[in-house]
């Protein structure tokens, strides 16, 4: 029998389930584990901690789960655990930058900015890590224009900025870096050494994107492997211009989703770029174009599988609805299991 790894993390937990029990547990781990072995692979679960004492893993796959913990501190740590066993030959699934972009939306900006140019999924976009390298660029940007932090969901941390001063004033307020003996300090040495260049008091990352008028909406399109589920969600206004966030209850799923023409194409187009088993898309459509907002590989929600009735497959170029009769852990299994298949 084949064998897979999963590690989890300083929970137990593993994945992210939409309704998990107990509360905000993850998949569940029994449920997969006879999901894989009725295809011939032996699941086991390894706690990140735990992973120097796998013996070989050399060309094995490893799943694994991410986190959104308050400032990304473990975030970071099973960056580490997984940039080591890429070293050691492992064959990660996803690969390490997918978990790099996971709540990152530095990365993620990098990361689209280079497919935009290759493979024209639209949208301009800047990534900086200090105040002073967006002001070297500002003449770049038509207003009004996009700010977000780095880190955030839920439409926490971005902003519109109708020109120049809300730009910088905005900027200031999610870059800023405060360390007041440090601070202190690299102003005495401004004093003491001519042409010192003291260090920026902005520098935590955020990106600047391109704003797109007079949207409603955008969809949140869910891909897993050849499974694509869609849910539209409104723009409130007491929410401005932003879309995530609105609460999964206010969303429309399926076939009431109110999918424009073109939009399964292009959301299949985008995932399609990225050699992962699963995706969620957030994509905005101006009655022209298409527009890839943010995107995540790996610990993303999964209510819309719980929501959707339906979800979408492309048929010899045609788009069928099927009903779906999926739990969240078997719609999981299928697309690793079908990534797998073609290695």
């Amino acid at each position: 029998m084949n064998k897979i790894f999963a590690l989890t993390d300083y929970k137990g937990f593993f994945g992210s389930k939409y309704r998990a029990t107990p509360y905000r547990s993850g998949l569940n781990q029994t449920e997969l584990k006879t999901l894989f072995r009725e295809h011939g692979y032996d699941l086991e679960f390894v706690p990140m901690a735990d992973t120097f004492l796998i013996g070989n893993v050399k060309d094995i796959p490893v799943i694994y789960t991410s986190s959104e913990d308050i400032g990304f501190h473990y975030k970071a740590y099973i960056e580490d655990v997984v940039l080591h066993l890429k070293l050691r030959g492992a064959y990660l699934i996803p690969e390490y930058h997918f978990l790099r972009a996971n709540n990152n939306k530095s990365f993620m900006e990098l990361m689209r900015t280079h497919f935009n140019k290759q493979d024209k999924i639209t949208l301009n976009g800047w990534s900086f890590g200090s105040m002073e390298e967006m002001l070297s660029r500002k003449q770049e940007f038509t207003y009004p224009v996009v700010i977000k932090s780095s880190a955030g969901a839920m439409g926490k941390g971005v902003y519109l900025a109708k020109d120049e001063k809300e730009l910088f004033n905005y900027a200031k307020k999610l870059s800023h870096t405060p360390h007041f003996k440090t601070d202190i300090r690299d102003r005495i040495r401004s004093k003491k050494h001519k042409n010192y260049t003291p260090e920026s008091l902005y520098r935590n990352k955020f990106i600047v994107q391109q704003f797109i008028p007079n949207l409603v909406n955008d969809w949140k399109v869910y891909a897993f492997g050849d499974k694509y589920y869609v849910f539209y969600r409104p723009i409130f206004k007491y929410r401005k211009f932003k879309a995530s966030g609105g609460g999964y209850e206010n969303y429309f799923y399926g076939s009431e989703a109110m999918i424009p023409d073109g939009l399964l194409d292009y959301a299949k187009h985008a995932f399609e770029l990225f050699p992962v088993p699963h995706a969620s898309l957030d994509v905005a459509f101006d009655g022209k174009n298409f527009y890839l907002l943010e995107f995540q590989f790996i610990y993303f929600g999964t209510a819309g599988i719980l929501y959707s009735k339906e979800y979408f497959v492309n048929e010899q170029g045609n788009w069928l609805a099927k009903q779906n009769g999926y739990t969240q852990e078997s719609i999981y299994t299928e697309s690793i299991l079908a990534f797998l298949k073609n290695r």
